[in-house]
């Protein structure tokens, strides 16, 4: 997020924003025991918080018209670029492995490979 920033030519302060926004997006797995409900968690602990991108952070991961920022534009292209290691490896290499790891069937999936066809990776 921090590289993706850089090349949009925003400010360092807002380049250093996106590297924090990219390291806490999946704070919600740590609290929560439906995977799906990890933007949800997330955001209500970061927006007590008083964090600025929780909206970002609550609507990542899925297509919606409810809310849209160019910061999570970016965030949905680099989390669907990154393994869940946070190694780069390309968003046809992320389907595989959340295919792998969740199944063909699963909504993770699915929600992965309709985000990754509207931001136009795929």
């Amino acid at each position: 997020m921090y590289e993706m920033a850089v090349q949009k030519g925003w400010s360092d302060e807002r380049c250093k924003e996106m590297f924090l926004l990219g390291f806490v997006h999946d704070i919600g797995y740590e609290f929560c025991e439906n995977q799906l409900d990890h933007p949800d968690v997330g955001a209500d602990l970061l927006k007590s918080q008083g964090y600025k991108y929780w909206q970002e952070v609550k609507y990542h991961g899925m297509i919606t018209d409810e809310y849209y920022s160019e910061e999570l534009h970016m965030l949905n292209i680099a989390d669907m670029s990154v393994n869940s290691c946070g190694k780069r490896v390309g968003a046809q290499m992320r389907l595989s492995d959340i295919k792998k790891r969740y199944g063909e069937d699963s909504e993770q999936y699915r929600r992965s490979v309709e985000l990754a066809r509207r931001l136009g990776l795929v």
